[in-house]
Formats: C-alpha cells, sequence, structure tokens
C-alpha cells in the first residue's frame, strides 16, 4: 500500500502568489511572525490546525501548503 508522505512547504510560494507579506499573514491569522517565518522555511511543521487558518487567509486548501509524494 502506497503512503502519502509531506514533503516541501510551500507557504512561501502561495504567499508570493497572493502578494501577501509573512508579516501581513501573522496579522490576518495571530500566529506570531517568527513562526510564520519558520514554517514558510521548512524550518517547522505546522499543525492541521494552522495549516487550516492560513489556507482560509490564503484561499488555498490545507493540503495545498505542502508537496505531497507517495511511498
Amino acid at each position: 500500500m502506497a503512503y502519502l508522505q509531506q514533503g516541501k512547504c510551500l507557504l512561501q510560494h502561495h504567499l508570493d502568489k497572493f502578494g501577501m507579506s509573512q508579516v501581513e499573514l501573522a496579522e490576518k491569522t495571530g500566529i506570531h511572525k517568527n513562526q510564520i517565518s519558520l514554517y514558510a522555511k521548512g524550518s517547522k511543521g505546522m499543525s492541521l490546525t494552522t495549516a487550516v487558518a492560513i489556507s482560509r487567509v490564503l484561499k488555498c486548501n490545507a493540503q495545498d501548503l505542502y508537496e505531497w509524494r507517495r511511498d
């Protein structure tokens, strides 16, 4: 059976596409700007709750914030 593996974080890609800065996203979500930076760099993974909050602001699906691959 093939399982999905979470790959690279695409948050910065979506921010660029939407024309929004990390600071603006932090203000709109209430997530500290340092946390947003860690997510965007791929240094820290997002919880599902965080991914949903961010995806609502960026008008995308939570799963769109990461690359996904099958193993």
